[in-house]
């Protein structure tokens, strides 16, 4: 009994004392901001965004650490049930909502930030993630001499977006930037990749995965079935939210019309509409062999129109649209109506779909129009892949390179420049 008697007052003591410490204790202090980046002149214009006015929802805790990626599933089942009951669960439950800032206005095609000079002529920049300052410095040089405006990079972390993005400002060059990403990855580092990016002045474009419909982005090469989808779904709802949160420009690609359209249903469910007022496209519309006036399908260097129609339908606009890959490859002879692309049509075909932008006028008669920003012809420069114009063990595209490089300056005109 005295050893009880003794128990309650130590006890009390004991709360009172963890009462007062919690009544007392001091918040923490934030958590730090992005790695802040050095500034330095550039030949672009762009003024970025203000920050939200309200902080953007925290990612969870394991993702604040390098390197930022996560290709696990977000949300595993507990419960094991079986799989047709799961999917059926899924598929009627109410997804989360998007929480964005409310802030940044809708942009109409003449707001939207382009070079200097525009022509609207691009290349896709190296395939690697990774590449050196010798090989970016090279490669810029390249761009130069074909006269291209834009360009679209794949890029590794932090350390190539601090490399690159002052070189291109300093070259009047916008890229179009996209994240090494396979869609099964989740990726938490947006806001700091777009602080980096408009640090130097460049616009921030940004595209978020590539090709999510196809077995080479996936583990093994399969094809991917309804639950990984669901699964890639995920990761482009919480990117689309993070790039937009931290007023950079969101770009789609899909070379799918299914699977566009399922990943609209999904961002009109979660009340993401507003996104659709700062956001881009980017297809892929490759030629094979066929020639620049094609249109029976999408696989031409039209195929972008297409995927316009949709969106046309769909929203009564259709929004910006850079075709990051795309134009012809060497020696391809997919259809047989129509001769392989030799080094002479390879010319040929290319000089006339940058001519689109000098012209106002697509292969097919059409008007350009104002939507499509940007042509990406597929490569820069590679040693293993014969399709690069530069460094290729099949050789250098010598005549294309000729072609358009004499192409005679000019800066592409708009409908409201007319």
């Amino acid at each position: 009994m005295r050893s009880r008697r003794l128990f309650v007052p130590v006890l009390a003591l004991a709360l009172g004392l963890a009462a007062c410490q919690t009544g007392t204790a001091t918040p923490s202090s934030p958590s730090p901001t992005a790695m802040a980046v050095a500034t330095q002149p550039s030949t672009s214009t762009f003024t970025p965004e203000p920050p939200p006015s309200s902080p953007t929802p925290t990612p969870p805790a394991h993702s604040a650490f390098l390197p930022l990626i996560n290709n696990q599933e977000a949300t595993p089942s507990p419960v094991p049930s079986p799989p047709q009951a799961d999917e059926k669960a899924q598929a009627n439950e109410e997804p989360p909502r998007l929480v964005l800032r409310d802030d940044l206005p809708p942009l109409s095609l003449p707001e939207w930030p382009r070079p200097a000079n525009d022509n609207g002529r691009c290349m896709h920049f190296l395939r690697e993630q990774y590449f050196t300052e010798e090989e970016l410095d090279r490669n810029i040089a390249r761009l130069q001499q074909l006269g291209a405006r834009w360009t679209l990079v794949v890029y590794a972390d932090e350390n190539i977006l601090k490399l690159a993005a002052p070189k291109f400002a300093a070259a009047g060059i916008v890229p179009v930037w996209r994240k090494m990403l396979r869609p099964y990855e989740r990726y938490f580092g947006w806001q700091r990749d777009v602080e980096i990016v408009t640090s130097f002045g460049l616009p921030p474009y940004f595209q978020l995965y590539n090709e999510p419909s196809l077995p080479a982005e996936w583990e093994g090469e399969r094809a991917p079935n309804e639950k990984d989808r669901r699964r890639f779904i995920e990761g482009l709802m919480q990117a689309t939210q993070d790039v937009y949160n931290a007023s950079g420009f969101v770009g789609w690609q899909f070379v799918n019309e299914e699977w566009l359209n399922v990943a609209l249903d999904e961002l009109e469910r979660r009340g993401g509409e507003r996104v659709l007022g700062r956001f881009f496209f980017i297809p892929h519309p490759y030629g094979l062999n066929h020639p620049p006036d094609y249109t029976e399908d999408v696989n031409g260097v039209l195929g972008f129109l297409f995927f316009a129609r949709l969106f046309q339908e769909r929203y009564g606009f259709v929004p910006p649209m850079i075709a990051g890959e795309g134009g012809w490859k060497i020696n391809n002879d997919a259809d047989a109506r129509f001769p392989k692309i030799d080094d002479a049509l390879h010319r040929e075909y290319h000089v006339e779909l940058f001519l689109w932008f000098k012209e106002g006028r697509l292969s097919n008669g059409d008007p350009l129009p104002d939507y499509l920003f940007a042509f990406c012809p597929w490569l820069i420069a590679a040693k293993m892949d014969d399709n690069a114009w530069w460094d290729s063990f099949a050789g250098d595209r010598v005549l294309t390179i000729e072609a358009v490089s004499n192409l005679p300056p000019f800066v592409r005109r708009f409908s409201w420049d007319r």
